[in-house]
Formats: C-alpha cells, structure tokens, sequence
C-alpha cells in the first residue's frame, strides 16, 4: 500500500538519492565488474514452485539462465553481442519446439534483461536512457515512510513509468512499482524483504509482487543461493 504524504524531500535530489542507494547496494563499486550466481525459487499462486540458476558475468558482459519448468530443463546463453544459444533437454530445440515453446532468440535477450535489470538494481539505472525525476518525495509505502523516486526512460529503451522506494536512513531500497498507463493504475509493485551481502554487493533477497488494482498477490521470487566473484 502506498499513500503520498505531498511533502517534499527538498533536501535531496533524484540523482543524489540514487548515488546514495547505489552505495548502500553496492558500496565497493564492483557491479560493473562482477561474476554473480543466483539460485531462484519462484513461487506463484497455484503453481508449484520454478527454480531457476544463472550466471551474471558483467565483466564479460554473458548471461546464462537454467530453468525447471513442468519437469522440462530449458538453458539460454547470451554473450556480449547479443548471440545466443538454447537447449531443451539438453538438445538443440527443433522447429516444432522453437515455436510450441517459444524458444527464440528475443525470449534469452528479455530472460536476459529481466534478471540483469531486476537484480542490478539500483545500480542498472545509471544505464543509459534512464530519466531520473529531480524531485523527491517523501511517502508511505507498506506502512513505512520512504523515499520515492521516479523514473521513465527514452522511448528506445521502454515505455513504463516507475517509482523506486528507499529507506530514508541507509537508503536501502525496500520495493518498487511499474506502470504502463499510471491514469489507469495498471501495473504492479513489488515489495522486497531482506537482504544477501556477498563480496561487496547487498542484493535484496526476496521478492513479492502485487497488482496496483487491486493488491492482489502474483507470486514471489525467493533468493536461495548467491555468489559474487569480483
């Protein structure tokens, strides 16, 4: 839940408040350079639990993601350039496989930038094309007050809006929200619950997602295992 106190947090801007949550998250300054392996349960309502694996190597800028879904293993690689390569169990997929199941080369690029996005945040929005909102404002998200930010990004890179909610002490980022049309309240929000500290990064542990509608619970992605090799 979430309710604007329309106060101001005039002390701080935009930039300033992500510069200082990046240093929370990532206080040695090695994101960019990174190996970091993530063990994922995701649990969503009335479906069995999906474990996924990857590999998120920033240095030479690959991603790898195994994934168990309905006793089926899917593998995805993506290099630097984009290149990719995917198994079913473990062969090459044929033609009927490639589209029954959708196993494409956009499919590994968005698995790429949904995890690589979602688990290098806050530091992914000093990516380029993001537009961080100069004002920052002081709200109530989950019963407790927070620091809002605001961002939207060139049309090149994506359409949504989203609102990145920080503690205002230690500027650890406790939940987020997205919207594709915020006049229709569409959308979801994310609230995050711990934290994984590894090698000079603090990586949010758990993640559950809700509707902006209607607070309806969609699932929750649960951090089982991370390493971080610099």
């Amino acid at each position: 839940m979430l309710l604007a106190l329309n106060v101001s947090a005039q002390e701080i801007t935009g930039q300033e408040l992500l510069n200082r949550a990046i240093a929370f998250h990532n206080p040695s300054g090695n994101w960019n350079t990174a190996k970091i392996d993530l063990i994922i349960d995701m649990e969503t309502q009335g479906n069995s639990a999906r474990r996924s694996q990857m590999t998120i190597d920033n240095k030479k800028g690959s991603f790898y993601l195994k994934m168990l879904s309905s006793g089926s293993l899917y593998e995805y690689w993506v290099d630097k350039n984009d290149s990719t390569e995917l198994l079913y169990n473990f062969m090459a997929p044929d033609s009927l496989q490639v589209d029954s199941l959708n196993l494409t080369k956009e499919r590994a690029l968005r698995w790429r930038d949904y995890y690589t996005y979602l688990y290098g945040l806050p530091m992914k929005l000093k990516d380029p094309g993001t537009q961080v909102d100069p004002t920052v404002q002081r709200m109530q998200f989950m019963n407790q007050e927070v620091l809002a930010l605001k961002v939207t990004y060139d049309a090149a890179v994506g359409e949504d809006i989203w609102y990145f909610y920080f503690n205002p002490e230690t500027y650890a980022m406790v939940g987020y929200r997205f919207y594709h049309d915020e006049a229709a309240n569409d959308g979801e929000y994310i609230v995050l619950e711990g934290m994984e500290i590894q090698n000079g990064l603090r990586i949010p542990k758990n993640r559950t997602w809700y509707t902006n509608a209607d607070n309806r619970l969609l699932g929750t992605d649960y951090l089982i295992e991370m390493k971080v090799n610099r």
